[in-house]
């Protein structure tokens, strides 16, 4: 990123405001605001800081957001200084500016931020707590941080309440747990309720519009995972429990040990049928994105459903189409699986190895003899690169009622190559 084709060499200064008030602020955060040619910030901001800062021009977040960049080089060149509700940099507007402008460029001053407000209005150690912002994103997004006996925070938004909230406790049978509601932290307005999840669903208050749940998670009973190895009844497919387009669970954890999800990486999901290896290894890996590419429109609908009953839909992306037709306009990944190829398994070998990034990993599974067989043709072809390959032979007994059958699964080949070179990981922010 060349920080100047943002902005010229001047400094920008991005104040916190935290959940005080401006006795609150360092004197360098003061003065970043009272020296400022240019606030960016919220009406509300403005209000807040208009006694340091009443000669300053002030210009609101742009609409849509992702217009950022073009404000600030509209005043390149001025003393700017960015206002930030809570901590910039906990879901805050500092993650934008940080994929904009060079961090050297950047100066921020510290605050209080609302969950660390909250924690301490209710005096709650919060060092292992888990903080989930559903601002803007799928309220099922909650379902991957539902673990018993585990703290949760929770940033709310106008259509993910505290009683939306509360219902998702229920659905995961989480129903006793407790769950403070603090709202308007730092104000004169400022109160901290408590209740339990079933108490609150059935609430009739209405919350101020900044508030934030802090929920202490205790189970009833089932819940869905919390390590990895989704059992295969629990994926929806239209088919009997267990059956249907999915890798099963004993493939699916080989699949998933050869793909090795990394943070922040990009994994393509070839053939994802109901998506148990795409949902799986999304669940797992929150800070990465995985692409799930299907043709099946009854199997892309039941994709979508277990996208969302495992809280990843804001990291697990459906494509409807063909591959490798549909593969050109997706970003270039670190990770491919090959689990369905309608007939085209070399094509999509050769378009595969050819778009993975340097260090990158090739999966494929195949039960058809004539898989097998174009995946033993490309492995010889191979040679050069880190290759395993393994068959793994499953014998599932289950006993129904009375009666004691087996039901023997269909050998699958697993094939793992690492395309040769260093891969680099870039921090995630």
């Amino acid at each position: 990123m060349d920080s100047n084709s943002i902005i010229n060499s001047n400094r920008i200064d991005v104040v916190s405001l935290g959940v005080g008030d401006l006795a609150t602020l360092a004197v360098d955060a003061r003065v970043a605001i009272s020296s400022a040619d240019v606030l960016i910030g919220a009406d509300h901001h403005f209000q807040e800081v208009y006694q340091l800062a009443s000669t300053a021009r002030c210009i609101k977040y742009p609409s849509p957001f992702n217009k950022l960049d073009e404000l600030l080089k509209l005043y390149a060149g001025h003393k700017i200084t960015v206002l930030a509700s809570g901590d910039a940099l906990f879901f805050g507007v500092g993650r934008s500016l940080c994929n904009l402008i060079d961090r050297s460029l950047l100066r921020f001053h510290a605050n209080v931020s609302s969950v660390q407000a909250c924690f301490h209005a209710i005096g709650m150690p919060w060092q292992n707590a888990r903080v989930v912002s559903l601002h803007g994103r799928p309220t099922s997004s909650i379902r991957r941080e539902l673990r018993p006996g585990i703290a949760l925070a929770v940033l709310t938004d106008t259509i993910s309440t505290p009683q939306v909230v509360a219902a998702e406790l229920i659905h995961a049978d989480m129903s006793e747990s407790t769950v403070w509601v603090c709202e308007s932290m730092g104000s004169d307005e400022q109160v901290v309720n408590t209740y339990t999840a079933r108490e609150l669903v059935n609430s009739n208050r209405r919350f101020h519009a900044l508030n934030v749940c802090i929920a202490q998670l205790n189970s009833n009973g089932q819940h869905l995972p919390t390590f990895p190895g989704i059992a295969d009844h629990l994926f929806l497919t239209g088919s009997r429990p267990g059956f249907g387009m999915i890798s099963k669970r004993e493939v699916r954890l080989s699949i998933l040990s050869c793909m090795q999800p990394v943070p922040g990486e990009i994994a393509w999901d070839i053939g994802a049928g109901c998506g148990s290896v795409s949902v799986e290894w999304s669940r797992w890996n929150p800070l990465g994105k995985i692409y799930a590419i299907e043709s099946n429109e009854e199997r892309i609908s039941y994709l979508n459903q277990n996208r969302e009953k495992f809280g990843v839909e804001d990291n697990c992306m459906v494509v409807h189409g063909v591959a490798p037709a549909v593969c050109g306009g997706l970003p270039k990944p670190n990770c491919i699986f090959i689990g369905g190829s309608s007939g085209a398994l070399n094509e999509l070998l050769e378009l595969s190895w050819s778009v993975l990034e340097v260090g990158g990993k090739l999966v494929v599974s195949a039960v058809t003899t004539e898989s097998q067989q174009v995946i033993d043709d490309w492995r010889q072809k191979a040679q050069e690169t880190q290759v395993t390959a393994e068959w793994i032979e499953l014998s599932i007994r289950k006993t129904i009622a009375s009666d004691r059958s087996i039901r023997e699964l269909a050998p699958v080949q697993i094939l793992s190559l690492v395309k040769p070179g260093n891969m680099t990981t870039q921090l995630v922010v």
